[in-house]
């Protein structure tokens, strides 16, 4: 996990000098941000999901994307609006380099066999798939978790695509061995108490 004191002080510092100058609205909506992306900013988590209702902190859509572009420039993230049916933006903040990594690695079989994925596949592509199938169900494709950081276990088990049991729940179900899991939130939570823990400090 990063640290904050030896390779974030001097950009965090920054940014939070900048949003004292920033409209409050969107000041709030980027602290809001910063927290719930934690994992993917300071523990290597390749992706976070975040679901803004259209009017949160009183920003219309407009506004709360503006404002998710700057937070990302600033962090040097990526992000994509999946879906804005409804109520509500669902929208994947990420880095492409992590989301390729685990699309590499996950089975070639289940991808493209299994969940019709075409080849070829990288984060640009995987999410417009993804946004396609969201919108055309109206039900998230579960295995987005391949970009959320989820252990490829957990997802295939969840999808009922692998045969481990279930066992247990750590803010996603378990399959299988349950340790690899545990340790993979235990440092994702980590990261949001640290980015909390800093928003509060004077």
């Amino acid at each position: 996990m990063h640290c904050f004191s030896k390779c974030y002080h001097k950009r965090l510092e920054n940014w939070k000098k900048e949003l004292l100058c920033a409209d409050v609205r969107q000041a709030n909506l980027e602290r809001w941000l910063f927290i719930h992306v934690a994992g993917v900013l300071f523990a290597e988590k390749p992706g976070e999901l975040v679901i803004l209702k259209k009017d949160l902190f009183g920003l219309n859509p407009e506004i709360s994307l503006k404002t998710v572009l700057s937070f990302s420039r600033v962090w040097e993230t990526e992000y994509r609006l999946l879906d804005d049916a409804g109520q509500s933006l669902k929208i994947i903040i990420y880095r492409s380099a992590s989301v390729n990594k685990r699309l590499a690695a996950a089975s070639k079989k289940i991808l493209h066999c299994v969940l019709k994925y075409p080849f070829g596949l990288d984060s640009n592509l995987f999410f417009t798939e993804i946004a396609s199938r969201w919108r055309a169900s109206g039900l998230i494709p579960h295995e987005i978790g391949i970009a959320l950081g989820y252990p490829m276990k957990d997802i295939w088990g969840f999808m009922g695509i692998s045969s481990d049991p279930c066992s247990g729940t750590c803010g996603w179900r378990i399959f299988g061995d349950p340790e690899p899991s545990i340790k993979m939130k235990a440092r994702y939570d980590q990261a949001r108490l640290l980015a909390s823990q800093y928003l509060e400090a004077a």
